[in-house]
C-alpha cells in the first residue's frame, strides 16, 4: 500500500534545478526497493520523470525555468566513462525519486524534451531507455544486418531493445511470455519469435531465424544462460542487463570460451549515451510503448499493473498538467 504525504518543497543547490514532475514511470528497480527491508524510509521513488524546471541553483548555466526536460536518472557517472565511478546511484532511492509534485537533481542531468514525444512518451524514456541503448549500441554493437535476440520482451527496456536495435538495422527475433504479446512485438519491429515457457525454445528459434544470433540481449538470466549461449554464433555476446528470472546460472564453461563468445554485464548508461539516444529518438519514427497511464493518486494499481504478464511497455503516472511560466 503506497501513501501520498506532503512534504516539504526540495530546494535546488548549488548546480542542481527542480523539476516540477509532469509524467512518471514505473520500473523493475522500483519493485525491488519496495520489497527490500533493508532500504532506508521514508523514501520517495521513482527514477523517470519529464516536467518544467521551476527553480535553478547558483551557478547553473543554459537552462531557464520553463524549459521542459526529460531527467537523466544515472547520478554520478561521471563524463566520458567506460564504467561509472563509485559515486555511481540511480534516483529514487537512497536520493527521493520522481514519484512527486517536484524532485531536485543536477543540473547535468536534465535534458531538453523530445519535442516529437508526448508527455506520457517523454516521462517513459530515461531509465529503460538508457539501458536499452547502452545495451543494444554500445555492448551488443548492434548495426544493420545483425542477428539479434531479445529475452522476456514485453517489459520495459526489453521493449526499447526490440525498437532500438530495429531502428539500426537489426533483424531482431524474441522471447514472450504469450502468442498474444508476441503478435504485438512483432508490430513493433519483431521478425518473429516464441515463447519461453516452451521446452528447447532457444533451437526453436534459431531454426525459425534460420542460424544463431550476433547477440541475445537478456534480463533473466538464471536457466535462461545456457540457451542464450547457444543460441549465439562463433564470436558473439550474451549482454546482461538483469536477473529476472533468478541470481545464479550455471552454464558450460566451454560455450564461452570455445565458441570465442563473450558475456557483458551493464546497467543504467553515461551521460554522453543518454545524450545519443535523445539525439536518435528525435531522428527517429519509433516511439515508446506506453501500457498504460495513471494519476499519482491511483499508485496502488500502477504498481499491481507493473507486476502483471500481459504488460507490455511502461506504465506511466500522470502527476501533473504541465505549468506555463511568464516569459518576461
Amino acid at each position: 500500500m503506497f501513501e501520498l504525504v506532503d512534504v516539504a518543497d526540495p530546494v535546488a543547490g548549488a548546480g542542481e534545478v527542480v523539476v516540477q514532475v509532469v509524467t512518471a514511470a514505473l520500473n523493475r528497480r522500483d519493485w525491488w526497493i519496495w520489497r527490500d527491508s533493508e532500504v532506508v524510509v521514508p523514501v520517495t521513488l521513482g527514477s523517470d520523470a519529464a516536467g518544467v524546471v521551476s527553480e535553478i541553483g547558483s551557478g547553473v548555466e543554459g537552462i531557464a525555468v520553463g524549459d521542459e526536460v526529460v531527467i537523466n536518472s544515472s547520478l554520478g557517472w561521471a563524463e566520458g566513462e567506460h564504467v561509472p565511478t563509485e559515486a555511481f546511484e540511480i534516483l529514487g532511492a537512497p536520493r527521493d525519486g520522481t514519484f512527486a509534485d517536484r524532485v531536485v537533481v543536477p543540473a547535468g542531468n536534465v535534458s531538453p524534451r523530445p519535442a516529437n514525444l508526448s508527455w506520457e512518451e517523454s516521462g517513459a524514456l530515461g531509465l529503460a531507455g538508457l539501458t536499452a541503448w547502452r545495451a543494444v549500441v554500445t555492448c551488443a554493437g548492434v548495426s544493420d544486418g545483425a542477428r539479434v535476440l531479445v529475452t522476456g520482451a514485453g517489459s520495459g527496456v526489453a521493449t526499447f531493445a526490440v525498437q532500438i536495435a530495429t531502428a539500426l538495422g537489426g533483424e531482431v527475433w524474441v522471447t514472450t511470455s504469450t502468442d498474444a504479446k508476441l503478435d504485438r512485438l512483432k508490430q513493433i519491429g519483431a521478425r518473429g519469435g516464441v515463447v519461453y515457457s516452451q521446452p528447447e525454445w532457444g533451437s526453436r528459434l534459431r531454426e525459425q531465424a534460420g542460424g544463431n544470433f550476433d547477440a541475445v540481449i537478456d534480463s533473466w538470466g538464471a536457466e535462461g544462460w545456457q540457451e542464450a549461449l547457444q543460441a549465439l554464433r562463433w564470436g558473439g555476446v550474451l549482454v546482461s542487463f538483469g536477473d529476472t528470472g533468478g541470481e545464479t546460472s550455471t552454464v558450460a564453461v566451454s560455450e564461452v570460451y570455445w565458441a570465442w563468445r563473450s558475456i557483458v554485464g551493464t546497467t543504467m548508461g553515461s551521460p554522453g549515451e543518454f545524450r545519443a539516444l535523445l539525439d536518435h529518438v528525435a531522428a527517429d519514427a519509433w516511439r515508446p510503448v506506453v501500457d498504460s497511464v495513471h494519476p499519482l493518486e491511483e499508485m496502488d494499481s500502477a504498481a499491481r499493473r507493473l507486476l502483471e504478464s500481459d504488460r507490455l511497455g511502461k506504465v506511466v503516472l500522470r502527476v501533473s498538467e504541465p505549468p506555463v511560466y511568464s516569459s518576461s
